[in-house]
């Protein structure tokens, strides 16, 4: 999985980090709550669209938040480590999240 902090942000699309995933095929948007859990809002995918999820997706376990927070700040995002954590928490949520789209660009 090919990863990449992807900035600027836009106001169209509000989140606190924006994630852009197989050279920039997939853009997965995420926020962090007041406790410091991460969960995803939207993700986009080539050829599929905008997956909104504001509030269907599930957040991350706290260790999970902890290290993707720590590795998008550092802007140490392109690492076997956090692949596992994206891949874990896609499959956890591939219930809500288009699961085809997930599968196609091998993000699970």
């Amino acid at each position: 999985m090919d990863i990449r902090k992807y900035t600027p942000m836009t106001p169209t699309r509000p989140c606190q980090y924006c994630l852009s995933l197989q050279q920039g095929s997939v853009f997965a948007d995420f926020d962090i709550d007041d406790n410091g859990y991460v969960s995803l809002v939207r993700i986009s995918f080539d050829g599929y669209g905008c997956c909104g999820l504001e509030d269907a997706t599930r957040k991350m376990d706290a260790e999970s938040s902890r290290k993707l927070i720590e590795w998008v700040e550092s802007n140490n995002v392109s690492q076997d480590a956090m692949r596992a954590v994206l891949k874990k928490y896609f499959n956890e949520n591939k219930d809500v999240i288009w699961e085809d789209a997930l599968a196609d660009y091998a993000l699970l």
